[in-house]
């Protein structure tokens, strides 16, 4: 019968340690354990593999296969095992350099049973942390297929709304999530809204379904329909791998279609039909399109049905339509481009930035409503952040921010977008600069915290509850900016203290090592000699 305790391989090229050991842990029953244990490195590696054990207590001074190169082998064939080395007085140095080298943890033989007990124990209690964790992913793995008509959802709205930053350079991505999202795959869209308001729920849900199976079941079968609410209106996507569906085939489906729902349902429904495809790039401003032709002649209102381009728009209109085409599609991404600046995101902030400054230096009419609105929006979301951020008496005093709010002065619309160019990177550096001084401040925090705590316990944990952050991000913020880990400056400085204590004191070397934050005197010891090449008393007597 298949044992469920967790595995225990001992190497010791002592007889003695490897049987005492072997012993020890077979009478901690609370472990739950299947013990082994060999004195042969060639041995121990036949063990590993066909045990695939959990835990390995590896003496680091074996003959013939040194320790640190059975741990190798071992964590290339099981990188999950958790390692911890047995080590003498003279092979401290082994050991520092097996802790650089991923292993869980090192016990001095010297230090007794509890000491070994207890590390075993953490390295499996990490284990089993670990292992749930990565149970929990195959787990969301497994979910994760279900979820993909909500990603495909959420994307259509993304990619109607032109609210994903970097489209371009998700493109390839998308077929992911549904394989009609291929990139270059052309899509013909139909807009269809309601002609009376606050239709409940159940009734457009009969609507949006009822056109999307007569679509399906009408044309080819190489056409795939897919259909979204969205906002007031309702989506519907013909995606075609060969050639585009006629508009006048859709027409006279459209019309059938409006028969059987206003029988049906007493549901007036009015539909506008792009005259092109496009790709899943262009579907924002395709839609755009749509609703514009519908506000503008009020179709919903006489259950209509029009082509893209049926209609006479006016030289005004068709004017704006060609020299504005990019108004339309930037306006919505004004809201990722505040979530770039919020976020700290600021090279994504300004590339989107000098994308929307290049659409407005091409308008031509000053007073452009459409290019106001975009102006002003941008104003908006530089003006919060300003004032959320405290950033006003930050900013060069050469910066006018009244043309955020004013902007009547400037003469041309190329003038306002390199005002708005050259704000944005004025912010981007007076963040940059407040960054580094709260940096600055948090990590002179830290190290105050730690000179007056040496002797207390200054592992990642406790530091961050004496800080207020997240242990894995105040690691990884003191090595970006202080260029060297937090554990390598709490030793300089355990070992500084050490010295000055040794130089100018009388306390004994127990004392010094307690007083700079080592239980554990050999370890102490041990650790001084290495960093200094020299031990306590070595270093006390020299001239």
């Amino acid at each position: 019968m298949k044992s469920n305790n967790r595995k225990l391989l001992i190497v010791d090229d002592e007889p003695v340690i490897a049987g005492g050991l072997q012993m020890l842990f077979e009478e901690q029953q609370q472990l739950k354990l299947d013990v082994s244990a060999t004195c042969s490195s060639t041995e121990a590696i036949e063990l590993f593999e066909r045990l695939r054990s959990d835990a390995v207590l590896l003496d680091i001074q074996m003959p013939g296969i040194s320790g640190l190169e059975l741990a190798g082998r071992m964590k290339s064939f099981h990188p999950e095992v958790k390692i911890i080395f047995l080590t003498g007085y003279d092979q401290f140095d082994y050991a520092y350099k097996a802790i650089k080298q991923d292993a869980f943890d090192y016990v001095l033989k010297t230090e007794g049973d509890d000491k070994v007990i207890a590390a075993v124990t953490a390295a499996l209690d990490r284990l089993e942390y670990e292992q749930k964790l990565q149970m929990e992913y195959r787990q969301a793995q497994i979910q994760l297929s279900s979820m993909y008509p909500v990603f495909r959802q959420n994307l259509l709205v993304a990619l109607l709304g032109e609210q994903m930053p970097d489209l371009p350079e998700m493109a390839p991505s998308m077929a992911e999530i549904d394989e009609m999202f291929q990139p270059g795959r052309k899509v013909l869209l139909i807009l269809g809204r309601f002609g009376a308001d606050r239709l409940p729920l159940a009734t457009r849900g009969i609507v949006q379904l009822t056109v999307e199976q007569i679509l399906q079941t009408q044309l080819s079968e190489s056409y795939r329909i897919v259909s979204i609410p969205y906002l007031e209106d309702i989506i519907w996507f013909i995606v075609g791998q060969e050639q585009m569906v006629m508009p006048s085939v859709l027409v006279s489906l459209l019309e059938d279609t409006q028969s059987i729902l206003n029988n049906q349902a007493g549901c007036p429904v009015s539909f506008a039909v792009a005259s092109e495809e496009v790709t899943w790039l262009e579907v924002g401003r395709k839609y755009q399109t749509l609703r514009r032709i519908m506000v503008q002649f009020n179709l919903q209102r006489q259950e209509s049905i029009v082509v893209e381009g049926a209609f006479y728009q006016g030289k005004a209109a068709m004017e704006e339509e060609r020299e504005y085409p990019e108004l339309a599609r930037m306006l919505p991404r004004v809201g990722i481009l505040e979530a770039h600046l919020q976020n700290g995101h600021q090279e994504s902030f300004l590339k989107m930035m000098n994308e929307l400054c290049q659409v407005l230096s091409g308008i031509l009419s000053r007073h452009s409503l459409h290019a106001m609105e975009l102006y002003l929006s941008v104003c908006r979301v530089l003006l919060t952040y300003i004032n959320e951020n405290q950033l006003s008496g930050k900013l060069s005093p050469g910066l006018d921010l009244s043309l955020l709010y004013n902007p009547g002065s400037m003469t041309d619309w190329a003038e306002r977008a390199h005002f708005l160019s050259k704000t944005a990177a004025a912010l981007c550096d007076a963040a940059e600069i407040v960054r580094k001084d709260n940096t600055e401040s948090t990590i002179a925090r830290i190290k105050d915290y730690i000179n007056q705590h040496l002797s207390s316990d200054l592992s990642l944990t406790a530091l961050g509850k004496a800080t207020g952050f997240n242990p894995s991000y105040l690691s990884r913020m003191f090595k970006r900016d202080e260029g060297t880990g937090l554990h390598d400056y709490i030793t300089d400085c355990r070992i500084n203290l050490a010295k000055s204590l040794l130089m100018n004191t009388n306390m004994k070397i127990y004392e010094i090592a307690q007083k700079s934050g080592y239980d554990n005197s050999n370890y102490f010891i041990r650790t001084f000699k290495l960093l200094t090449g020299q031990t306590p008393q070595e270093y006390r007597c020299q001239d």
